[in-house]
């Protein structure tokens, strides 16, 4: 949630922090700022709607400066207007936050005792006045802000100018990342890695508690104890080319199309990693597998997979309701926790109360240096790449492939798989990427089913098994791209209440791969075609002559095993998707109220 950048150079950064928050907008998009150290002190634009509308404002208030901090906002407190609009200012400083500030009603009572006016409804606008306050008391802009830090509950990450300091950026992260970026002649910060511009060669992932002092040439860290420290710098490893459309015309449709190539790439990373990792499925007695969104719907179909693969029982558990339900850890358990940024601030919370409980912890993630892997005993990267649109697609297939040749290993390891039957399975994966290449030759099919949507109410989508979650996992796209009301259900659920939801001419995808659990599925299908509904099939073509004479359309999917059919399945499911959002003529790459990567609870 929120996006934050912030810049110091010996030129002009506003382009800088301009294009620093493009390639961080999928962060949030209601409104966006910057705040630059200009001749005649701190120059603050800002503006509501998406990041056009600031250039478009820059390019009529020409601003100029060495130093700067900029916003992308994703609201939660207040609404989006430009006087909730970050970064917000005081004759002392200017603050871009990212997080929330959970005593700001407190503290706003008490800053407006002491003659402080606020402007705006955020709870944001404190930390500038909470800052202002100490400042005015010490004239010291590290000691002012740490001061204010001190009275700061909640979680946060902060970039800070000084009106009177036009050498320096300040920085402090607490709860929420935040990463540095080092060059020649530059120092950034950034809410993440992708924030940084093309002259950061180097980043340092700032720990909890950690805050900065950026000059043009140095940085300087001091820890949660106000310790001098030094932090590792790695090597920036983001191309700013490859994260652009290419030949698409949004992201979804450009990373639904990469998804042979990102599946290869991670089942080749996933098949030699095996064996570096330290797990011994023989001594876990129990899985845990802890995600939120799309990733906890990958946690679903892994659960089928592990149960019914390696015979090991498995809890999933969305992150946000884990801890608060004071869960009970096996002795002997493995906590796996999948989010695709590595920074979702439930599921980061979620590990650690699962390490308060000695329990050993696997991350799959997206991000190798994210707060997640890093926190985790052991991690996984899945090979997607950036992923900028924010309804996921690669990396939901990146995520089963890593947990689908997890267990494998756990199958051979707890012997429920000969090593010929290992192999056996793994060649089955890895047949996955040309089925995709087929799914997507498919486009236009797909494209049909999508566009016929345009003037639905409701659309309902049901399967059995695997197919469940991945039911579940195609509604999530409709609903959230195109704002068609859509509901995944297990299909045996049906006459136990949805089916009361079904009426003449309503959309009904039924998942019917062709498995143990097809006779059912079409079964159910029946209730729902006897009502009227409008019954869109996705099987192959066993499943399809099964159906004989029913009034059904039908999409030939290519045959696979049981085992992989949720990778193929969900692929031409965003496709119709992604074609139904654009006969709603909704902004697929940036559906209203949501945002990429979500760092608040």
């Amino acid at each position: 949630m929120c996006g934050i950048v912030g810049s110091i150079s010996h030129s002009n950064v506003v382009p800088e922090l301009l294009d620093g928050l493009s390639n961080i907008e999928y962060r949030g998009y209601d409104s966006a700022g910057i705040s630059v150290q200009t001749d005649a002190g701190i120059s603050t634009v800002k503006q509501t709607g998406k990041l056009q509308a600031l250039r478009d404002l820059l390019s009529q208030q020409l601003v100029s400066g060495n130093a700067g901090i900029g916003h992308t906002r994703w609201a939660t407190h207040g609404e989006p207007n430009t006087r909730n609009a970050h970064p917000h200012t005081n004759d002392h400083v200017a603050v871009v936050h990212n997080g929330i500030i959970e005593n700001h009603h407190e503290l706003r009572q008490w800053l407006n005792a002491e003659g402080f006016i606020f402007r705006s409804q955020t709870d944001t606008e404190v930390i500038p006045h909470l800052i202002s306050y100490y400042y005015s008391r010490c004239s010291d802009p590290a000691q002012a802000l740490n001061q204010a830090l001190e009275r700061l509950q909640g979680a946060f990450a902060l970039g800070v100018l000084f009106n009177d300091d036009a050498e320096h950026i300040y920085a402090a992260r607490r709860g929420s990342p935040l990463v540095l970026g080092c060059g020649e002649a530059e120092m950034s910060l950034g809410s993440d890695t992708m924030a940084l511009g093309n002259g950061a060669s180097q980043v340092i992932y700032m720990e909890e508690g950690d805050q900065a002092c950026l000059g043009q040439r140095d940085i300087e860290l001091v820890d949660a104890f106000g310790r001098t420290v030094s932090r590792k710098r790695v090597d920036n490893d983001i191309d700013h080319e490859q994260t652009g459309k290419q030949n698409h015309s949004f992201y979804m449709h450009k990373e639904i199309h990469e998804q042979p190539d990102t599946v290869a790439r991670t089942l080749v990373h996933s098949y030699h990693l095996k064996n570096q990792l330290e797990l011994d499925f023989m001594e876990i007695d129990r899985l845990s597998i802890i995600a939120c969104g799309t990733s906890y719907y990958a946690a679903m179909v892994a659960k089928y997979w592990f149960e019914q693969l390696a015979a090991l029982p498995v809890d999933i558990d969305v992150a946000s309701e884990f801890r608060y339900r004071s869960p009970l850890m096996s002795n002997h358990g493995l906590a796996v926790f999948i989010s695709q940024s590595g920074e979702t601030a439930d599921t980061l919370a979620a590990l650690k109360y699962a390490r308060s409980y000695k329990q050993q912890t696997l991350a799959v993630v997206n991000v190798a240096a994210s707060s997640i892997a890093r926190e985790a005993d052991m991690s996984v990267q899945t090979q997607a790449g950036p992923e900028i649109g924010v309804a996921s697609t690669k990396a939901f297939t990146a995520q089963l492939s890593v947990l689908g040749s997890l267990a494998i290993q756990a199958a051979q390891q707890r012997r429920q798989f000969s090593p010929e039957m290992a192999r056996a399975a793994f060649t089955t994966l890895a047949s996955v990427p040309q089925k995709l290449e087929q799914i997507l030759s498919m486009e236009s099919q797909l494209e049909a089913i999508g566009n016929s949507l345009a003037d639905a109410r409701d659309a309902y989508f049901i399967g059995r098994g695997s197919s469940y979650p991945i039911a579940m996992e195609g509604a999530l796209k409709l609903k959230e791209i195109s704002y068609i009301h859509a509901e995944g259900f297990g299909a045996g659920e049906l006459k136990h209440g949805p089916i009361a939801l079904i009426e003449s001419g309503v959309p009904v995808f039924v998942i019917a791969p062709n498995n143990d659990l097809l006779e059912k599925t079409l079964s159910n299908m029946q209730e729902v075609v006897a009502r009227g509904g409008r019954c869109i099939l996705l099987g192959d073509k066993h499943s399809i002559k099964a159906c004989g004479d029913d009034p059904v359309e039908c999409i030939e999917i290519p045959e696979s095993d049981p085992f992989t059919s949720p990778l193929l399945y969900v692929t031409a499911l965003q496709l119709i998707a992604y074609y139904a959002a654009l006969a709603k003529g909704t902004d697929v790459d940036q559906p209203r109220n949501l945002a990429k990567s979500v760092t608040v609870e």
